[in-house]
């Protein structure tokens, strides 16, 4: 069973309405050399300061380098696209396998800078099996990880309703633990209910 990075890549499009033609573009890549194993897992707009995500499951942190790198040498997505930036996450913990695949759900992710360095696996811990024990309710933390990049973490959330978001993000900067931990945090939020669980 093979275990993968997750990357994303947040993207900054040069005209508005354009998201929906880079998704189109990138929903359905994946390697096609024998030496690599990746595949875009999610891709949506996104509501935030930034306009759309690419999520992908890599096998090398290079290979995150190469879907960056196609982003902006295609003749195509170069037209559309003004900057991104990458984030990965610093250990291959993802198994695939678990994915679900039972509703469909918004996607949002929290992304976390630290007040204090080493801090990422004390609040990766205790957010990682988060969800959903009321009844009506149904979301989940769908992946916590540390990341390289512009920020320390990123907190993927699967979730129906958005008041079950805003009881996420509530619990994240209210509980005493973790907000001793937070300088900063940013939420970004997909625009359709298309993620699978």
């Amino acid at each position: 069973m093979p275990k993968y990075y997750r990357g994303y890549i947040l993207v900054r499009v040069k005209m508005l309405g354009a998201e929906w033609s880079v998704v189109e573009k990138v929903k359905n890549l994946k390697s096609k050399e024998d030496d690599e194993d990746w595949y875009v897992a999610y891709c949506s707009p996104i509501y935030g300061s930034w306009d759309l995500i690419i999520e992908a499951c890599i096998s090398k942190l290079d290979e995150l380098d190469k879907l960056e790198t196609y982003l902006r040498v295609e003749d195509e997505l170069s037209k559309m696209i003004e900057e991104s930036i990458t984030l990965v996450s610093t250990k291959n913990n993802y198994d695939d396998t678990k994915i679900t695949k039972e509703n469909l759900y918004y996607c949002a992710y929290v992304m976390v800078r630290l007040r204090r360095i080493g801090s990422e696996w004390i609040i990766t811990d205790k957010v990682k099996n988060l969800r959903s024990t009321e009844y009506g309710e149904d979301w989940k933390v769908s992946y916590v990880s540390p990341v390289y990049g512009g920020w320390d973490l990123i907190v993927a959330i699967a979730f129906s309703k958005l008041v079950e978001l805003d009881r996420v993000v509530t619990y994240l900067r209210s509980d005493a633990e973790i907000s001793e931990n937070l300088e900063e945090t940013m939420t970004l939020v997909g625009t359709k209910q298309n993620f699978n669980g």
